[in-house]
Order: C-alpha cells, then sequence, then structure tokens
C-alpha cells in the first residue's frame, strides 16, 4: 500500500461505494442503509449499489444514491454489473468501496482491477455481516476478505483469523450501534399503552421475538416453551414479530396445539411497541451476525436471553444484562424458564441492559468510528 499524497485532510469530502447482493429483508440491509444515509448526511458522496430485493422500495428516495445492477442474477462474469458501475462512477473517483456480500466483493475485486489501468484503486472493506458459515471446497474459491476486513464482534474476529486466514491487522472491531433516541428507555405508562395496543393484561408475563421466521433462527423452540409451561407460567404471552417462510407451519402448529392464547404471530411491523410491551427478549438463533433487535430491545430496557451467537460478548453480561446459553434446544428451554421466573431480576436487568446500550453501542459511535475508518483507508491506493 502507498499513500494517496495530500488529498486526505480530516475534512475532505468522501466518496464512498457500498455494494451489495441485493435489496433483500433483513439486518444486513438495515446496516447498509443507515450508514449510507449517515455518510451522505455528513456530506459525503455515497452510492449504493444492488440488485432488486423484497425491499427495493426501502433504498429509493433515501439521502444516498442508488444504482440498480443485475448481481444476483449475474454470475462470476458481472459483465453488465460492471459496465452500469463504470457508467455511473465515470466523472468522479471512489476514496472506499465497502462490500457487505461475498459475490458483492467479487464483483468489487474485478471494477478495482479495471481502475488499475488509471494508476490507482480504491481499497475494499468487506464487513463480515454472517461468520460461522462454511468455507470449504468449493466456497473458499469464492470468498474475497476484501483488503481490510470490518467485523462488528469479538466472534466473528476470531473466526475471520482461524476459518478465513485473515490477518489480524487487517481487522477492524466496529460494533453496530444502536438508535437510542428511537429506542429510548420506556416509561410505565408507555409499557402499560403498548400492551393495551396488542391485546395484553398488565398481569401477562410477555416474551418477545423479533425476527425472520426462517432457519437458523430456531423460532418455534418459543412454541415449544409456551407448550411445556402451562401450568408454570399460566400468563406467559409470547409474540413473534415478523414473517418469512416459516410462518405458515407455526400457524399450523399453532391451530394443531391450539396454542391461541400463549403465542401470537404478529407478522413484519415496528418492533418498538413489541419491545415496550415486553418482560424479555427471547433469541435462541443457530446464527447471527450481531442481532440489531437484542440491541434495540436492550435500549429500550427489555433484558435478553440469546444464544451464544456473535454479538453475544458485545451484548451480555451474564446475570446483569441478560443470560446466554449454548446453541442447544434443551438448554435454551431451561435457561428461559429460569430467566422468566423472577420478573423482578428482569426489571433490574433491563435497567442495566439499557445503560450498557447507551454506553458501549450507539449508533453515532458507530457511524464515527466508521467514518474514521473510511478515512484511514482512503489515504491508501493499489497501485498498478
Amino acid at each position: 500500500m502507498e499513500p494517496l499524497s495530500p488529498e486526505h485532510s480530516p475534512d475532505r469530502k468522501l466518496r464512498i461505494l457500498h455494494i451489495l447482493l441485493a435489496t433483500d429483508p433483513g439486518g444486513l440491509s438495515k446496516y447498509v442503509i443507515d450508514l449510507a444515509n449517515a455518510t451522505a448526511s455528513a456530506g459525503h458522496d455515497t452510492l449504493v449499489a444492488a440488485d432488486r430485493g423484497e425491499h427495493d422500495e426501502r433504498f429509493h428516495g433515501q439521502k444516498f444514491q442508488f444504482l440498480s445492477i443485475p448481481l444476483k442474477s449475474e454470475w462470476l462474469r458481472f459483465g453488465k454489473s460492471l459496465r452500469l458501475l463504470r457508467n455511473a462512477l465515470s466523472e468522479t473517483s471512489i476514496d472506499v468501496i465497502h462490500t457487505h456480500y461475498r459475490r458483492a466483493t467479487l464483483l468489487a475485486r474485478r471494477w478495482q482491477r479495471a481502475q488499475r489501468a488509471g494508476g490507482q484503486a480504491p481499497p475494499i472493506l468487506y464487513t463480515v455481516h454472517l461468520s460461522h458459515i462454511s468455507l470449504r471446497f468449493p466456497r473458499n474459491l469464492l470468498t474475497d476478505f476484501g483488503d481490510f476486513t470490518h467485523i462488528a464482534s469479538q466472534d466473528a474476529r476470531e473466526w475471520c483469523v482461524k476459518s478465513g486466514g485473515v490477518s489480524p491487522d487487517r481487522i477492524t472491531l466496529i460494533p453496530h450501534g444502536i438508535d437510542i433516541a428511537r429506542f429510548a428507555p420506556r416509561t410505565l405508562e408507555q409499557k402499560a399503552a403498548a400492551r393495551r395496543a396488542l391485546g395484553l393484561a398488565d398481569r401477562d408475563l410477555v416474551a418477545a421475538f423479533v425476527g425472520r421466521l426462517e432457519d437458523p433462527k430456531n423460532e418455534a423452540w418459543l412454541l415449544d416453551l409456551a407448550a411445556a409451561t402451562g401450568a408454570q407460567f399460566p400468563n406467559l404471552r409470547v409474540l413473534l414479530a415478523g414473517d418469512g417462510p416459516n410462518a405458515p407451519s407455526l400457524r399450523d402448529r399453532i391451530d394443531r396445539e391450539n396454542l391461541h392464547d400463549r403465542v401470537r404471530l404478529l407478522g413484519e411491523r415496528d418492533p418498538l411497541d413489541v419491545y415496550r410491551a415486553a418482560d424479555a427478549l427471547l433469541l435462541p438463533s443457530g446464527r447471527e451476525g450481531f442481532s440489531f433487535v437484542c440491541g434495540e430491545a436492550m435500549s429500550v430496557g427489555v433484558p435478553v436471553l440469546r444464544t451464544r451467537t456473535s454479538g453475544t460478548r458485545e451484548m451480555i453480561i451474564e446475570g446483569v444484562t441478560g443470560r446466554s446459553t449454548p446453541i442447544d434446544h434443551d438448554a435454551f428451554i431451561a435457561a428461559a424458564i429460569e430467566f422468566l421466573s423472577d420478573t423482578a431480576k428482569l426489571v433490574e436487568m433491563g435497567a442495566a441492559a439499557s445503560a450498557h446500550v447507551r454506553a458501549n453501542l450507539t449508533y453515532d459511535l458507530q457511524v464515527a468510528r466508521t467514518l474514521e475508518l473510511y478515512r484511514r483507508l482512503s489515504t491508501l491506493r493499489r497501485l498498478a
């Protein structure tokens, strides 16, 4: 790597290109939209390029520019995507390419090589949104961790080094941040109002799940919890907020086992009232990139029980802000029963969880650290 010349004043406008596979639902798209809006609001030129997905409309009308490319439908050659990128960027240069999917990084590498003809090319920063995935042949041939790698958790760092072979000095840890103004600590009045809006009673013990209803979320474990604790927790109400391919089978099971009084499928919705109404958030996932929903719930004042996936160490102080368990069905159910048995402790942990997020996991802190990383990387170029 060589320095770029004197053009790296701390106040210089940056030119940032994000590439992701498609505008699909989930935390990855939320991360890109929020970050791109934040950098554009700070005065930096920001372009997001992606194929069309289920949430395509959410990428339009934002503060950043959006370019539709056929990345999901192309395979390896990327001819049309490359042409569209060249046309869109013909009169500007890019300081940093920020990629968010393995195929997006392969496209960025092709575009970067073409830029070397001009003498310099921007570095690629790859964010690992989901670690602990298989890198066996032939996937290892299609995996590129960029020139530099951003991770949001210690677990992801360890995986990148041990399984991905990424040099530790190329890795930067910046935890994902939470909008603490939007997810402010709830008041007792807000909790009561949220329960009324959701048809819940003050005496109900409310356990919430927020997320996609699909593998590997293990959301069916919460139905197991509801079915197994009728005598112990007759007032338990399990709320599942989200949608996905598993919704029909969950609905069929609720009908078949007559769990209507104990389990409710709320569909995809704004989660704020769900957080405000909940006594606890339960996340039994087999794999997570970080889990925005855990941070959001904690910011509101809801303690979290989650399996030990990426992001747990950044969020959970055992017995203080929540609890964690191995990724094991029986261990999770047993921990959930113990967790929900002490409502006074849940209130105490909820307050500590909110304080922890507001001190360590704010969105403003994430943006500031990311902009600092962009500026550092923008002083580097790969020479032709």
